[in-house]
């Protein structure tokens, strides 16, 4: 998994509730997109200026190396997907990448190399992006995009209502949820511990005067803990610990869940009506390299 890129109203707000509840880190601010980490990768978010169309940009995923990038964009058409342009570069952090998009239209971007520095200073922050979930109208043909074209492994299925794919050792990296619209159910954040996810609710509470969506608790599909939350404009972000591992590097077998709410809350009862509506739009995409995804001596036709 790589990283996920929101457009959201207020840059300068969005980027401080980030910084002051979750504790990410801006690495670079340029035309109008902040780049945020909590590791020593150059960015696990990407924050856009949109004053007209706020919603996800992209999903953003790294692939091995630079003759993936035409491999998997051919292979995603044949799996119902649609190619966004041709493969660019000049895009901060990364080297060159192609985007996609599903046959709703969630848009991934596929990327290869990220640059790397020092760690960001000691402070309480998650460990890295961790996972995605998405809302579609058909999960039959977003799941064979997924398999097919982008190359994930099934991890876990609820009956008709979710399923959960992995493309590394973490059980999902991403997980489609059936719903009437098309949109992004909400992007996670991975922590060390379930008493983080405590801290950041403290946070929330004493820094926005707000409160947790959902948790914290722990999921049966992953095994984690979970604390669900809305952003500054109004995604929702899930807080976990404790995610499980797929083979070899660990033992989680992949099984059909019961549709019932033991399976999605070990601990308690059903999702409140706040968590099962929430949701953040998918924005309108723009093909290939967008303006503010350059290097500064580059032009976005070059």
């Amino acid at each position: 998994m790589g990283h996920m890129a929101l457009r959201v109203r207020d840059l300068d707000a969005s980027v401080a509730f980030q910084s002051e509840v979750l504790g990410m880190v801006e690495t670079e601010r340029r035309a109008g997109a902040s780049y945020m980490t909590c590791n020593e990768r150059h960015h696990e978010l990407i924050l856009i200026e949109d004053p007209v169309d706020q919603g996800y940009d992209h999903i953003a995923l790294e692939v091995e190396s630079d003759s993936d990038l035409e491999m998997i964009g051919n292979r995603v058409v044949h799996a119902g997907g649609t190619r966004l342009g041709p493969v660019y570069d000049g895009e901060p952090g990364i080297g060159r990448a192609l985007k996609v998009a599903s046959p709703e239209g969630h848009v991934f971007k596929l990327f290869h190399g990220m640059e790397t520095g020092a760690e960001p200073p000691p402070g309480d922050r998650p460990v890295k992006f961790e996972h995605a979930s998405v809302k579609v109208k058909r999960p039959k043909g977003f799941e064979r995009f997924i398999e097919h074209g982008l190359g994930f492994s099934f991890s876990d299925r609820m009956g008709k209502m979710a399923s959960w794919w992995h493309c590394d050792a973490d059980h999902h990296g991403m997980a489609a949820v059936w719903a009437p619209k098309v949109e992004l159910s909400h992007y996670a954040y991975a922590w060390e511990d379930f008493n983080a996810l405590g801290r950041v609710a403290d946070r929330l509470k004493n820094l926005r005067d707000s409160h947790l969506v959902w948790g914290p608790s722990r999921h049966g599909p992953g095994n984690n803990h979970f604390a669900y939350l809305l952003d500054q404009d109004g995604a929702m972000v899930e807080n976990c610990s404790e995610l499980a591992k797929m083979p070899p590097e660990g033992d989680y077998i992949a099984r059909e869940w019961p549709v019932t709410p033991k399976s999605i809350n070990q601990w308690g009862g059903p999702p409140p009506l706040k968590f099962i509506k929430a949701g953040f739009p998918v924005a309108r995409p723009v093909e290939g390299r967008p303006a503010w995804a350059m290097d500064p001596d580059r032009t976005p036709g070059e």
